[in-house]
């Protein structure tokens, strides 16, 4: 989540009125597939460039335009605290004062220790001290290369997110020096769900924020049925591989064929395995769906780095978590989320 381009990590993700076009969810398009709703409720959709992507919200209900721009303050704000490519946000100032204490706001305290439970979880495949070896391939900038072995076992020293010391009591933050604090795997989807509690708490009748495809929804459509949301073929990602009920729930995908580049006839992708330093192989996406995005975001990329079996077991291992995990080879459905495909 960056001006250049860094972490636009997901896969887009597609609303089925688009299907045709093959391009990202939008979500104002999409009021075309459904009933319109009852004449006293209000509806108020807008996109934004937030988070170096476009950002599409939708909501039905009162006051749903002043929802909407609240929505958007907000996420505008959260993006300025935690892209580590903004130099005034908070993530920038703990990578300014490694080695040091840095007080930062309770929201920036809560994604740091979400995102070191979450490499707890994935047991480092998911880590949010990745940002110095992201910045040897040049994700995040708009010159990118392969990186020298040596290059990549000195930035690979600085990536461990159990060195990162959180103080709940003086609200502060502590990494090791040579250490990059990059949120941008987590943060996209802990925005959302801050946008998103804005709008359950307003007891809206119903919404979706699409950020790039990251997608969170409350409620259901107009005719009570789930929304319907077009995951891409990775082998062809302006076609629709698979069509997803979503449910009060969040979606997002990570893939290797939306940021890459080549060199010597080989293609290197942005998703980076924190244990080698290069590019994850093996997998071409990963789906997740379940009631959190940020959780979702940091395990659609734990998914790909584990690989097709390592992948499958953390999935199976995660309550309230489905998923679609496409390979070079075969495709698999999560058993509760295939069931609900057949469904709906």
């Amino acid at each position: 989540m960056n001006g250049k381009g860094l972490k636009n990590r997901r896969a887009l993700f597609v609303a089925l009125a688009l299907v045709v076009l093959g391009g990202a969810a939008a979500v104002s398009c999409y009021l075309g597939m459904v009933p319109q709703a009852k004449a006293q409720e209000s509806t108020t959709t807008s996109s934004m460039i937030l988070m170096d992507t476009v950002v599409d919200v939708r909501v039905d209900g009162p006051r749903s335009a002043s929802l909407v721009e609240r929505v958007f303050a907000r996420m505008e704000e959260l993006e300025r605290v935690f892209s580590r490519f903004i130099e005034e946000s908070e993530v920038s100032e703990i990578n300014r004062r490694a080695g040091e204490w840095v007080e930062v706001s309770p929201l920036t305290l809560e994604l740091v220790e979400l995102g070191i439970e979450m490499g707890r979880i994935t047991e480092g495949a998911f880590d949010i001290t990745i940002g110095a070896v992201l910045d040897l391939w040049g994700f995040g900038s708009d010159f990118h290369r392969v990186p020298t072995e040596e290059e990549l076992a000195d930035a690979l020293a600085t990536v461990d997110y159990t060195r990162v010391e959180v103080d709940g009591e003086r609200g502060a933050v502590r990494i090791p020096q040579g250490t990059v604090l990059d949120l941008g795997g987590i943060a996209k989807g802990f925005i959302i769900h801050q946008a998103t509690a804005i709008l359950r708490e307003a007891q809206v009748d119903r919404s979706m924020v699409n950020a790039g495809g990251d997608i969170s929804v409350v409620g259901r459509r107009p005719d009570g049925r789930p929304w319907r949301v077009g995951v891409q073929d990775p082998e062809d990602p302006r076609s629709i591989r698979y069509v997803l009920p979503l449910d009060d729930q969040s979606v997002v995908t990570s893939g290797d064929y939306q940021r890459y580049f080549v060199v010597d006839g080989v293609r290197y992708h942005h998703i980076i395995d924190p244990f080698t330093g290069y590019p994850a192989r093996g997998l071409r996406s990963v789906t997740i769906v379940g009631d959190n995005p940020a959780v979702c975001d940091a395990i659609s990329t734990a998914v790909f780095v584990l690989g097709w079996e390592r992948g499958r077991a953390l999935v199976e291992s995660l309550p309230g978590v489905e998923a679609i995990i496409i390979s070079e080879t075969g495709a698999w459905i999560s058993p509760g989320l295939d069931q609900a495909m057949l469904t709906q």
